[in-house]
């Protein structure tokens, strides 16, 4: 077995543009203007005017970059989105204008906040800019100008949609995250990638074979999953760069559901061999492993704590599969679930507060959430249909999951209290498996 290298330094934007001009001043952390942690969260109201371009010519890539843009305010669930049209009547006069000179025509609208924007192609280049009003306060709060590649416009709009979010709660955006799954839209198996709004889908392998169980590197540089390319279930890792693939562990059996440590310097790694699943720990550079299970049960789904020191885990060593954490130090296990008899996949969100997983209900699937103390738990899914699989986005505020409401197996987000649910993508085939991508820089 071996393991490869990964470099330390991040992922280079997938977006080939820089922010060029900072205009204003720096946005100060103390001021939040939505707290996304309130159970009680009215969405926030922004206005979005008609992004602009100097020239006519280039009205519709304007056009297209505010569509995604407020599609990614919606979609977050955290804010109501105002267009043009339900301006008042002098802010519709003034909204051509990426400077609005008087920000009184907006008392008593009930708006807070109000974006602009213009775009242009110059050459072989997509350069723009956008601005922040607070209405309330009546003041400028930030502008930033970009300059890229025309191809790349749609993530300048996810770009944007983060700079609002962060502006606005002080946290940072995952609209530029994607989420890898599985289908068998082709007729086989196959890895896929596709971003937080549902756009933008791109088949990551094409070997017509069965793969399955894809997971992110800690960079977000590379994806691993398992394959029967060699018809053994070996893990195999793909640069998503290059798009060059390695095969990373062979033993007989399966290799499986690698889980990366928070600073990317090891990795958990399940494998099966004489009907028996144990963990292994693999840290990068070194040629052998670490078991960290043993005996006549099996072990398998590992999950790390944000801070490195433990696992969540799947074993039935009590007879049925469980929920399980470990101290990967000194080894020492403690069970989490006792409700329901059949409880796996669990997923430890990036705060730390909780390990989602699914629990069978009967003959179907939910999914729920447990704390890991094991003291406080909660159900998130409902319905007679089959709901799977949960993966967190990077900031802990959304989960991903497959689910056959709709009869198929499909992808499907939604916010952590349950809220938001909305399928991912349509097409024909199933989907299952998903895995959030860490940020992507």
């Amino acid at each position: 077995m071996k393991i490869f290298s990964i470099a330390k330094s991040r992922l280079a934007f997938l977006l080939v543009f820089a922010v060029l001009l900072l205009i204003g001043a720096p946005f100060s952390q103390g001021k939040v203007y939505l707290n996304i942690n309130d159970p009680d969260l009215v969405p926030f109201p922004i206005a979005v005017a008609d992004f602009t371009s100097p020239r006519r010519t280039n009205d519709i890539i304007a056009r297209n970059i505010q569509n995604v843009l407020c599609n990614d305010l919606m979609l977050s669930g955290l804010f109501r989105v105002i267009g043009s049209k339900d301006f008042p009547l002098k802010a519709k006069k003034d909204s051509i204008l990426l400077d609005f000179s008087d920000l009184d025509v907006w008392d008593g609208s009930g708006v807070d906040v109000v974006l602009t924007g213009s775009f242009g192609i110059v050459g072989n280049s997509l350069i723009g800019k956008f601005r922040l009003y607070d209405l309330v306060e009546k003041k400028f709060m930030r502008g930033l100008r970009y300059e890229g590649k025309i191809k790349d416009w749609r993530h300048i709009a996810h770009k944007i949609a983060n700079e609002v979010v962060a502006q606005i709660t002080g946290e940072e955006g995952i609209f530029d995250t994607k989420i890898a799954f599985v289908s068998n839209r082709t007729g086989n198996k196959e890895i896929y990638l596709i971003d937080f709004d549902g756009e933008n889908l791109i088949q990551i392998t094409h070997n017509g074979s069965i793969n399955i169980l894809p997971r992110w590197t800690a960079d977000g540089k590379k994806l691993l999953y398992t394959s029967y390319m060699k018809r053994n279930p070996d893990l195999y890792a793909v640069d998503l760069s290059s798009r060059e693939n390695y095969r990373i562990s062979y033993q007989t059996g399966i290799n499986a559901s690698p889980a990366w440590s928070p600073d990317g310097e090891k990795m958990v790694l399940m494998l099966k061999h004489n009907d028996r699943s144990h963990l292994f720990l693999m840290k990068v550079g070194a040629k052998k492993s670490i078991r960290l299970t043993s005996g006549k049960v099996n072990y398998t789904s590992p999950s790390w704590s944000p801070d490195g020191k433990q696992i969540t885990f799947v074993s039935d060593r009590s007879g049925n599969p469980q929920i399980y954490k470990m101290d990967v130090d000194t080894k020492k296990m403690e069970r989490l679930t006792y409700h329901g008899q059949y409880n796996v996949t669990p997923a430890w969100s990036p705060k730390g507060d909780w390990i989602a997983f699914c629990s069978r209900q009967g003959q179907l699937f939910t999914i729920f959430f447990i704390t890991p103390d094991g003291r406080q738990l909660r159900q998130l899914t409902y319905g007679a249909c089959n709901n799977e699989e949960p993966t967190w986005s990077p900031e802990g505020r959304y989960l991903a999951f497959s689910s056959t409401r709709e009869g198929r197996s499909a992808i499907y987000v939604m916010n952590v209290n349950g809220t938001h649910q909305r399928e991912l993508v349509k097409f024909q085939g199933e989907a299952m498996n998903p895995s959030w991508s860490p940020y992507l820089k």
